[in-house]
């Protein structure tokens, strides 16, 4: 790895964090690899390029399958789109924009009747509106 891809790097993992819905754990472990590469190529904080002049940081299917599999729904996902089934409803994810959007099916077609820019977004919305998936407490 060069110093450019090192600094690179160093600016994209600065965006891993919780608020963008990573683990706690993932967030430490990004700023540990931040360390390590900022110590073995010299790299000072000042000399970091900024995070806005890189490419855009974006989920994976992962992030997403991890909320969904809390209420017991599961990721289909080809390319950059996932869909899933919640009730009646339909949930479309644009991955690489981290946008999705709800559909409802109505007699005239199906309508978006919820949508959100994020995976946070999404976890209030089903928090709110998804299915419970009890399994784990049948006796």
């Amino acid at each position: 790895m060069m110093a450019e891809d090192a600094n690179r790097q160093i600016a994209l993992s600065r965006r891993i964090n919780t608020e963008n819905g990573a683990a706690a754990a993932e967030a430490e472990t990004a700023g540990r690899l931040q360390k390590a590469l900022m110590a073995r190529h010299a790299i000072k904080a000042r000399d970091i390029l900024d995070a806005s002049s890189t490419t855009v940081f974006r989920l994976t299917g992962i992030y997403w399958q991890r909320l969904l599999e809390e209420f017991g729904l599961r990721l289909n996902h080809f390319a950059n789109r996932g869909s899933v089934a919640v009730g009646k409803d339909k949930l479309y994810i644009k991955l690489d924009t981290d946008h999705w959007r709800i559909e409802e099916s109505f007699p005239g077609g199906w309508k978006t009747t919820a949508q959100g820019p994020d995976v946070e977004s999404l976890r209030r919305y089903l928090n709110e509106h998804a299915p419970r998936n009890y399994s784990s407490l049948r006796c």
